[in-house]
C-alpha cells in the first residue's frame, strides 16, 4: 500500500512538472524587451541571463522607434565637445595638396672664382649657410704669378716717375692686370703707398650672399676658374613641387598658390608659378612645378619641404565640416539631433572635399540639426550600447 502511494505521487508531481512546462510566458509587447543594467547593448525578447556579465535580464520598456538613435546626456555632450549646427548653403571648392622642397633661385646666385692658379692658405668661412656681407674677407690666395704682378706694377710706376714720363700708359696695363687677377682699388692703392708686394693677398666679397658650396679646403691648390665659393641672395627662393599629370589643367605660369613651409605650418606664404617641367620625370607621372616667393626674414632654408595648396573655383553647395562626419568601410555617416541630446545616424553620400569642409550631395537636407564636431565619439557611444555599428544593414 505504501509502494502504490509513492508511485501516486511520483506521477503527480511529473503531471504537474510537465504542465508547468507547457506553460508559455506571457507574450511581451512590442515595446517591451530584456536588458542588461551592466551591457546596454545586450537587448533580447526572452528573459535569461547576460551573456557578458552573467547577471540576470531585467525587462524594461523601449520605444522601438528610438532603437536606431543615441542618446547622450547634457554631461556627457560636453566632456566629448559634442557640437551641432543648422546645415547652411555655402561656397566649396576642390583643393589639392603638393609635396615640395625649397631650392636656391638659381637667378640670385654668384660663384666666387680664382682669378689665376695658386693656393688656398685660410678660408675664412668653412660652414654652408654662413651669411656673407659685400666686403668680408673669404679667403688668403697665395700665387706667384701674382706676386710677380705687384712688382711689375711697382716697377711700371719707378720707371714712370724716374723718367718723368707723361704717358703712363705701362703703369695702367701693369695696374689692369691686377685688377683683373682679383685686387681691389683700395688693394693696389696700400700697394702704391707701401711699395711692398704680398705674398698672400685677401680676397674680399663683392656681393651679399649665403654659401651654398664650398668644394675646397685649406691648402688647396685651385687653376684659374676654380670655384671657391658659391654664394645665393636666399631672399628670393624657389619651390619646386611635384604634381600629376591629369591636375595639370588647375595651374599655369602666373598663377598665384599658397606655400605652407612644413617647419611653419601656422604661415601661408604667396607664391607665383614661374615654370611648369614640360616633361615627365623619368619612370613616373609626375611634373616639376616651380614657385618664386619672398623670404625677407631668410627663415627659409634651402633643403626644407614645404606643401603648395592648388584651389579651384568656388561652387554652391550645402557643406559641413570634416569633424562632423564618420567615414568606415566605404560608408560615410552623419548625425541628426532630433531634440535635446538625441541623436540619429545618416547615411550620406559626398562630393568636393578640402582640408576642412566637405559637400554633402545627398542624405541631409539645408538647415537640419546636425553634428560638426564629435562624430566618432558618438559613433563610438552607439557601438558600445547598440553592440553595432549604427547603419550595419544599409548599403553605401
Amino acid at each position: 500500500m505504501k509502494r502504490s502511494n509513492y508511485f501516486i505521487i511520483i506521477n503527480t508531481l511529473l503531471f504537474l512538472l510537465f504542465i508547468s512546462c507547457k506553460r508559455s510566458e506571457p507574450a511581451l509587447k512590442e515595446n517591451e524587451f530584456y536588458v542588461c543594467s551592466m551591457d546596454p547593448q545586450v537587448v533580447e525578447k526572452h528573459p535569461g541571463m547576460c551573456p557578458i556579465c552573467k547577471m540576470p535580464l531585467a525587462k524594461t520598456i523601449i520605444d522601438k522607434s528610438q532603437l536606431q538613435y543615441i542618446k547622450l546626456n547634457n554631461e556627457q555632450a560636453k566632456l566629448a565637445n559634442i557640437k551641432t549646427g543648422k546645415l547652411t548653403l555655402g561656397n566649396i571648392g576642390k583643393e589639392i595638396l603638393l609635396t615640395g622642397v625649397f631650392n636656391v633661385n638659381q637667378n640670385n646666385t654668384e660663384q666666387v672664382s680664382a682669378r689665376i692658379k695658386g693656393r688656398i692658405d685660410y678660408l675664412n668661412f668653412k660652414i654652408v649657410g654662413s651669411e656673407v656681407k659685400k666686403g668680408d674677407k673669404l679667403y688668403d690666395f697665395y700665387s706667384r704669378d701674382l706676386f710677380q704682378a705687384q712688382e711689375e706694377y711697382l716697377l711700371a710706376l719707378e720707371k714712370t716717375k724716374l723718367l718723368q714720363l707723361q704717358d703712363e700708359g705701362i703703369a695702367t696695363a701693369a695696374k689692369n692686370k691686377l685688377l683683373l687677377w682679383g685686387l681691389t682699388d683700395a688693394q693696389i692703392n696700400e700697394l702704391s703707398n707701401t711699395k711692398k708686394a704680398k705674398t698672400t693677398i685677401p680676397v674680399y666679397s663683392k656681393v651679399n650672399g649665403t654659401i651654398t658650396q664650398i668644394p675646397l679646403k685649406d691648402g688647396d691648390y685651385v687653376e684659374e676658374g676654380m670655384e671657391v665659393y658659391q654664394l645665393a641672395d636666399l631672399h628670393n627662393i624657389w619651390v619646386e613641387a611635384q604634381i600629376y599629370n591629369a591636375e595639370l589643367a588647375l595651374i599655369k605660369e602666373g598663377d598665384l598658390v599658397d606655400v605652407i613651409p612644413e617647419a611653419y605650418p601656422d604661415e601661408n606664404i604667396k607664391g607665383k608659378v614661374v615654370y611648369i617641367n614640360p616633361e615627365l620625370q623619368n619612370g613616373s607621372q609626375v611634373n616639376i612645378v616651380r614657385i618664386e616667393l619672398s623670404n625677407e626674414y631668410l627663415k627659409l632654408k634651402p633643403g626644407m619641404q614645404a606643401y603648395v595648396l592648388l584651389k579651384t573655383e568656388l561652387k554652391p553647395a550645402i557643406v559641413l565640416p570634416l569633424n562632423g562626419l564618420v567615414f568606415n568601410q566605404g560608408k560615410t555617416i552623419a548625425f541628426v539631433e532630433k531634440e535635446n541630446g538625441l541623436y540619429e545616424p545618416r547615411l550620406v553620400t559626398t562630393g568636393i572635399q578640402n582640408k576642412d569642409k566637405i559637400e554633402i550631395i545627398s542624405g541631409l537636407k539645408e538647415n537640419e540639426k546636425v553634428v560638426t564636431n564629435g562624430a566618432y565619439l558618438i559613433y563610438s557611444e552607439y557601438v558600445f550600447k547598440r553592440g553595432k555599428k549604427p547603419l550595419e544593414d544599409e548599403k553605401p
